[in-house]
């Protein structure tokens, strides 16, 4: 966020107001000008005729009379103008006002430079950043001061005018919900900061109520789960008579209202670097509208985004996929596959991205001001058994149950998903049944014999039965939207975020809207033109290279012209510090998964990232999401 120093007169300035005062001229504003340049402590500024390094120029949008003495020019600082783009992002360290002297010609009539600069990106082709800046001009010589308000530069012959309009806009203010932390702390607990401190945020364990602040505020307290139809129609809300979990009235959703996020470095007076969250109902200092919510080259802007509830599943037909309770998720396909299952749905339908994966990332950082998520939710279904000795039939028969060793039976559970093969993670026998019943064994000591639906299957002594992909739904009777149900165990439990189903868990999840060639990723925000294997048209390169290393992240890399992507450059944290969740790579990897699987255990989490595979992979545990858009 910009903060001035207090703003000056420049000896040309000066001069030129003294004439204006002895009625020999009239002072006319002729343009702003931002600049980069750095200046020392002290060091005096009302002596330039120029900024040290000037960057961009812009016409005086506004100009009105604040009282006698004071006027202010309102202007609309950004990366695109009518007739420019801005190919070199910069710092804000300077800003100058201009003024036409009528024997100099035109002058540096005023200057301010800046405590804290603010970063002004290149234009990325999607949507302009735009700082709105209102510049108080004393036109007697009074002495300045500065206020920090959203950029503005007061004086302190204008604060008492100022004071009626500041209460008005502190009562009716757009609020700044973030969280912050020490670059250089391994802890995986944030600061909260802006409006955000002091609020209280827990989350549920069971059917039981929590106190949690933040949901009472924007962009939460206007999110809803709800029906969404084929053609984007809202059919109910949460709440509604006739809003259904099970997909029967449309795909189940979560409505997201247009927010602005941002993702910054600052270092303070003491020398500390500071990494920030944020989110808001407006654009203030560094934050920007979400490119969740951008979409396409012409900047298409989405007032409302849905995103999906439930892990994806096959509809009856086998060729849509849905957001519905009560389903085992699809699986054994290839992002392509999943993006095709998506886009068949109809138009504004594409598979679960990149964009809404970092969105959401920044949103529970900022409820929870925690980067650990096994802590704060929960561990989710990531500690199911899956065992290939242990596992084994110890009887044959063709039926509906198989007997293996009882204590290893213990960990299984009934309503739990099941596959059964001639060895682990094999589903040739049977796929994604459910358990009915798990009862001792009377034939064989030491046994228990587990029960499943569906048709009978012929089991050998070869044969292992493993935990797959869970069913969908687990969560539905939780009157929290975030927590974890109170299972069997705690990684037996499902976890979920804004009414989001296995957040993390159950299925790794693929995301569109990033390919990766030789740990350098290339990002899409046109979800029109989402496509595997393409490195440029609408596919950019991030600024930074991926790490080449596997384990916990420690320093997600930073791109200051798309903050919100978060891509592992540094390892070195654990599962209770820094990011606590687990960074896989490959030279050849070309997409990304998050989350992670049924038995990944402690490393799973929001802030996994998987990009081993290549385009054309698939697994068991693979599975996507439909996401859709108005």
């Amino acid at each position: 966020m910009l903060i001035w120093n207090s703003s000056k007169l420049t000896t040309a300035g000066k001069a030129l107001l003294a004439k204006a005062q002895a009625g020999k001229a009239t002072i006319k504003i002729t343009k702003a000008q931002t600049g980069s340049g750095s200046y020392t402590s002290g060091e005096a500024v009302d002596t330039r005729t120029a900024l040290k390094a000037p960057q961009q120029t812009f016409p005086i949008s506004d100009m009105q009379i604040s009282n006698d003495s004071t006027l202010v020019l309102k202007i609309a600082i950004s990366n695109k103008t009518e007739d420019t783009e801005l190919k070199n992002g910069y710092e804000i360290k300077e800003f100058g006002i201009f003024a036409q002297d009528p024997d100099k010609g035109e002058i540096l009539y005023s200057i301010a430079t800046a405590i804290t600069s603010d970063y002004m990106p290149a234009y990325n082709n999607v949507i302009p950043s735009v700082i709105n800046m209102s510049y108080y001009l004393e036109v007697a010589n009074a002495a300045n001061v500065t206020i920090n308000s959203a950029g503005a530069i007061a004086l302190q012959a204008d604060l008492e005018a100022l004071e009626a309009r500041v209460s008005v806009i502190e009562q009716n203010k757009v609020e700044i919900l973030a969280a912050r932390r020490k670059v250089s702390s391994s802890s995986a607990t944030w600061e909260r900061y802006g409006d955000a401190v002091g609020m209280v945020c827990k989350a549920a364990v069971g059917n039981g109520t929590v106190q949690n602040d933040m949901m009472s505020h924007f962009p939460f307290n206007e999110m809803r789960p709800c029906n969404l139809a084929a053609d984007r129609t809202v059919n109910a809300y949460l709440g509604d008579a006739d809003f259904q979990w099970d997909g029967s009235n449309g795909d189940v959703m979560l409505e997201v209202p247009m927010t602005y996020t941002g993702r910054w470095f600052e270092t303070d007076e003491n020398g500390v670097e500071w990494e920030y969250r944020a989110v808001s109902s407006g654009k203030i200092g560094r934050l920007h509208l979400d490119h969740l919510f951008t979409d396409g080259d012409d900047r298409r802007i989405s007032e409302k985004v849905y995103l999906p509830i439930f892990v994806g599943s096959l509809n009856s037909e086998g060729n849509k996929l849905e957001s519905k309770a009560g389903a085992f998720p699809a699986h054994n396909k290839t992002r392509d596959g999943f993006r095709k299952l998506c886009n068949a749905k109809g138009n504004n339908w594409y598979l679960d991205d990149v964009w809404a994966m970092h969105f959401l990332d920044t949103c529970f950082i900022v409820m929870f001001a925690n980067s650990n998520a096994q802590a704060v939710l929960g561990s989710g279904r990531t500690e199911f058994p899956e065992d290939g000795t242990k596992g084994l039939a110890l009887q044959e028969r063709t039926g509906n149950y198989i007997t293996i060793n009882k204590d290893y039976a213990a960990r299984f559970f009934v309503g739990q998903g099941i596959s059964i093969g001639t060895g682990l993670w094999n589903q040739s026998l049977a796929a994604d049944r459910r358990i009915t019943k798990i009862v001792d064994s009377t034939e064989v000591e030491n046994a228990s014999c587990i029960y499943f639906d569906g048709e009978p299957a012929a089991i050998t002594t070869t044969s292992v039965i493993w935990s797959s992909l869970q069913p969908t739904g687990a969560t539905i009777e939780m009157a929290s939207p975030n927590g974890r149900v109170d299972g069997k165990t705690n990684g037996t439990s499902a976890i979920r975020f804004l009414w989001i189903e296995d957040w993390y868990g159950n299925a790794w999840q693929f995301r569109d809207g990033d390919n990766i060639q030789r740990f350098q990723h290339y990002y899409c925000n046109d979800r029109s033109a989402y496509a595997d294997k393409v490195y440029n048209g609408a596919y950019f390169k991030v600024g930074y290279v991926a790490g080449q290393k596997e384990g916990h992240v420690k320093t997600f890399g930073y791109d200051k012209e798309w903050p919100e992507i978060e891509i592992c450059t540094e390892i070195g944290a654990g599962t209770t510090s820094y990011f606590c969740d687990y960074y896989w790579m490959n030279e050849g990897g070309e997409v990304v998964l998050s989350g992670g699987g049924v038995g990944i255990g402690a490393v799973a989490g929001p802030f996994s990232r998987r990009c081993l595979g290549g385009a054309g992979y698939s697994y068991w545990h693979y599975s996507g999401r439909p996401q859709s858009r108005k």
